[in-house]
C-alpha cells in the first residue's frame, strides 16, 4: 500500500476523538488505494503498550478502506469485550496502528507459514474461525501463533482445520 495508508492512524484517531468529544469527523475524499475495499484492523494501545482494543474484519464489511477503518476504530475503542470502552480523559495517552490485510491464501500446513511475514486464519469444519495478525509480540513462532489463533477461536489445536495466511499493510504505532 502506498504513502497514503499513512493516514490510516489519524483517520482512527479523528472517528474515536470525534465521538468522545462529539465532534464532526472530517471529510475525506477516498482516493487511490483509499477507495478499495480491504479487511482492517484497529489496534488500540497506550503509550506504554498496553493493548485497549484491537477489532477488525477478514473480509470489507463498507464501502472503502476510509469506512473500514472508521468503523473499526469506533468497535476497537468501544465494543471490543475484553476491555473497557475508552474514556476521553485518556485520549491523550492513546496510540492506532491499523493494519490493512491482503487477499487470504489457502496454505497446506504449518511449514507454509513465519509468523512475522503471515498471518493466519483457521477454520474447522463446524464453522468455527479465528484469525491472528503476523508479527504479533510473544508470538515470535508458527507454532505460538498458531495455538494462540486456536484458543482465541476456541479452536482445539489437533482438530480438523483448514489453513489460510495473508500479508498485512501495517500503520502507525
Amino acid at each position: 500500500m502506498s504513502d497514503e495508508g499513512k493516514l490510516l492512524p489519524e483517520i482512527a484517531r479523528d472517528a474515536v476523538e470525534c465521538r468522545l468529544l462529539d465532534r464532526v469527523i472530517k471529510p475525506i475524499e477516498p482516493e487511490g488505494i483509499l477507495s478499495q475495499r480491504a479487511g482492517v484492523f484497529v489496534t488500540i494501545r497506550t503509550r506504554a503498550g498496553r493493548l485497549r482494543g484491537c477489532r477488525g474484519t477478514i473480509q470489507p464489511q463498507f464501502a472503502n478502506v476510509i469506512q473500514e477503518t472508521r468503523n473499526l476504530a469506533l468497535s476497537s475503542a468501544f465494543q471490543d469485550p475484553r476491555f473497557e470502552p475508552i474514556r476521553a480523559d485518556e485520549l491523550v495517552e492513546l496510540s492506532y496502528e491499523v493494519s490493512v490485510l491482503h487477499e487470504p491464501e489457502p496454505a497446506e500446513s504449518l511449514a507454509d507459514f513465519d509468523a512475522s511475514r503471515f498471518g493466519i486464519i483457521v477454520t474447522t469444519p463446524t464453522g468455527k474461525r479465528a484469525l491472528m495478525l503476523p508479527n504479533v509480540e510473544g508470538l515470535e513462532t508458527v507454532e505460538k501463533q498458531y495455538s494462540a489463533t486456536c484458543q482465541k477461536g476456541g479452536i482445539d489445536p489437533a482438530e480438523e482445520v483448514r489453513l489460510e495466511r495473508f500479508q498485512v499493510d501495517k500503520f502507525g504505532a
